[in-house]
């Protein structure tokens, strides 16, 4: 996993190699100037602690400032170029995430959560390349000084550099065996915070579910299950991890141990100088301080891989089958389903039996039956989020497979039961997507029946919505996600339920809405409320995915079938609009 996952960051990573190699190169000037440390603390030993010495005073000072500051700034330019060079990798990263996302098949929603989306394209990205770049980075800052460091000790004494390399297969092993450990622990840990996230979701997403049904604890209880979890992977983790750094220490120790006994006997028998003992050493501890930040590099490298595995598994993920390459631009031929069957995936039964509906261009066919009659699906075969196992589906004269998805969609307008609206304002909501009118976003709002609540806020269209409309109310989201639709002014509008959520009076101003575009635009309209569709062209009757009967109101109603009794089932509830029956209309909306 960690080879595969390596080598798909490096797709990433080698777009801004330049960037990479000019941090690189920084990295080892700034490692240049750590052996002038000792060497010039040795020199100064052997020349300035002595009588007569001719060392300028004056100069010591200003050489150990100033190779402090030349490192400093070779670190910082180092440093910059990393972190630039990373995050545009991350953009990248990002970006690709999101094109998988907006394109991903339907079936991938049924197992991502938004906060589990969240995740994997906004933390998982920055933690992952953000670590692996941290330890990079420790890892030229450091090694490049270590190499530095021991060319240096071997110009001084190679005898006892040569010494002090027998610990390193020890620390090697020791490394190898705490990185395994690291990477089974963390990919649990990993796991484990995912579903944590899912659980906060789920308390975001359904507060007000939550609240209602009274089940506060019982969602604290299912959080704090899962915090646990992970938080007793992060104990494993971090046992793990923090092993490391004691067992690298006293395994170091034993090789300083070692070479400063051997390097007293050499001082003497041959006479070494003070100024080249102090160097030494000084050297050796600076080197065993840029070894010991090394082995603590394996953990991050380690999350680091884990993180991306995770975003590289969403952006595997089935993008969304499009075979079709013809362009439709208008419905002269309408639409027509013959013989459709479809069955969801894991479903036990068809929630489409051979349903055969046509829908000619410019008239107004309405969908009626009980929950689970197969109405939704309908819409969804048409929009092209469910294929036929069964029959075909042609729009405009052409069979939809041969029909490309986007040229597909933009022939649709449609207004849903569960009204979806974004972050901003009332206007961007409007025209989502589209070029900025305002005369019309008005025109639209008013014909939504929403144009007198806007102009009694103090910021007009400009008015920010909240989170998926939070501080709407139902009936006035529902309206603007109608008015959003009215916007796009697609030939094909689907309404979903659409007034379920309206009061009376918006309810009855956008059935007289429906009426005035009749033979205009072709409309389908589900609904439940049957005075919604009386003057509907044709009416289709569903049940069990399947059409019992189909008519006009008259008609259906003359048969005295299944329509006919929902009606009389509804009729101590809903009447029919007078509005409607009268055949009064209001304004239509003027298309552009």
């Amino acid at each position: 996993m960690i080879k595969v996952t390596a080598t798909r960051l490096w797709t990433y990573v080698r777009r801004y190699k330049a960037a990479y190699l000019i941090s690189v190169a920084f990295f080892f000037l700034a490692s240049a100037m750590e052996p002038l440390i000792p060497a010039l603390l040795g020199h100064v030993l052997n020349a300035g602690f002595v009588k007569d010495s001719r060392l300028p005073l004056w100069l010591v000072p200003l050489a150990f400032v100033g190779v402090f500051v030349l490192r400093g700034i070779f670190t910082f330019c180092a440093q910059y170029a990393m972190n630039w060079a990373s995050t545009k990798s991350v953009l990248d990263i990002r970006t690709d995430l999101i094109d998988t996302l907006v394109r991903a098949d339907a079936q991938v929603f049924h197992e991502v959560t938004p906060g589990i989306a969240v995740t994997k394209v906004v933390n998982d990205p920055q933690g992952s390349v953000g670590q692996i770049a941290g330890a990079v980075t420790t890892l030229l800052r450091d090694g490049s000084h270590t190499v530095a460091m021991l060319i240096y000790l071997f110009y001084l004494n190679w005898q006892l550099t040569l010494l002090s390399l027998v610990t390193v297969p020890l620390l090697a092993y020791s490394v190898r065996r705490v990185h395994r450990r690291s990477q089974t622990v963390g990919a649990l840990m990993y796991a484990s915070q995912l579903r944590m996230v899912s659980v906060i979701d789920d308390i975001a997403r359904a507060w007000r579910v939550v609240r209602t049904f009274d089940a506060g604890e019982f969602e604290k209880h299912r959080f704090v299950k899962e915090a646990q979890e992970f938080r007793n992977r992060a104990i494993k983790t971090s046992a793990a991890t923090s092993m490391m750094t004691p067992l690298s220490q006293t395994i170091t120790s034993l090789g300083v141990a070692l070479i400063i006994w051997l390097a007293l006997v050499q001082a003497r028998t041959d006479s070494t100088s003070v100024g080249e003992f102090v160097a030494f050493i000084t050297a050796l501890l600076l080197l065993v301080s840029r070894v010991r930040s090394l082995t603590d590099l394996s953990q991050s490298i380690t999350n680091g891989m884990i993180a991306a595995n995770g975003f590289f598994h969403l952006m595997d993920s089935p993008r969304e089958p499009d075979p079709g390459a013809r362009q439709v631009e208008d419905l002269r031929d309408g639409i027509s389903i013959t013989g459709a069957t479809v069955q969801y995936p894991g479903a036990s039964t068809p929630s489409l039996k051979d349903l055969s509906i046509t829908i000619p261009t410019g008239q107004t066919i309405a969908l009626v039956g009980s929950s689970g009659a197969g109405k939704s699906t309908v819409v969804n075969l048409l929009l092209g989020f469910a294929e036929p196992q069964h029959g075909q589906v042609s729009i405009g004269g052409v069979p939809l497979p041969e029909i490309s998805k986007l040229s597909l969609r933009r022939l649709f307008a449609v207004v849903a039961q569960d009204t979806v609206l974004f972050e901003g304002s009332i206007a961007s909501n409007v025209v989502y997507a589209k070029p900025r009118d305002d005369q019309r976003v008005r025109d639209c709002l008013k014909a939504a029946h929403l144009l007198e609540f806007v102009d009694r806020m103090p910021e007009g269209i400009e008015t920010l919505v909240g989170t998926n409309g939070s501080k709407l109310s139902g009936g006035q989201r529902q309206r603007l996600a109608i008015a959003r639709a009215l916007y796009k002014d697609a030939p094909f509008w689907i309404f979903d339920e659409a007034t379920s959520a309206l009061d009376t009076e918006s309810e009855l101003a956008v059935q007289a809405a429906l009426e005035s575009w009749h033979g205009r635009k072709t409309l389908l309209v589900i609904a439940h409320r049957l005075s919604t569709i009386r003057n509907a062209d044709c009416i289709y009757v569903m049940g069990d995915g399947s059409v019992i009967e189909h008519g006009t109101h008259n008609e259906l109603m003359f048969r005295d079938g299944a329509y006919a009794a929902m009606v009389k089932a509804q009729s101590g509830i809903t009447s029919p609009s007078p509005l409607i029956e009268n055949g009064s209309q209001i304004p239509s909306l003027v298309s552009s």
